[in-house]
């Protein structure tokens, strides 16, 4: 008698079903030891990494944001002088 396992999401906690959605399973291994092995629908998986890239976005834009305001308070002359190129 073969036990069947269940596949629960790591995100929204709900079964997997694996015949009808997408999913993928990530082992993470430090030398030879099993750490973390989680279970992820497509969807969730794609969510979290896309908030977290979207919070790191907006952060470099602020930074970038910044940064242009402390360069346009530069004196001129330590200003670098652009050239362009027209082809």
């Amino acid at each position: 008698m073969a036990i069947e396992m269940k596949l629960i999401c790591r995100r929204c906690q709900s079964e997997i079903i694996e015949k009808k959605e997408k999913y993928f399973h990530i082992e993470d291994w430090e030398c030879n030891k099993l750490k973390i092995d989680s279970w992820w629908h497509l969807k969730c998986f794609n969510k979290a990494m896309n908030k977290e890239l979207t919070a790191l976005e907006k952060k470099a834009g602020s930074m970038l944001d910044m940064a242009g305001r402390i360069f346009n308070k530069l004196p001129e002359e330590l200003k670098p002088e652009v050239e362009y190129e027209i082809k």
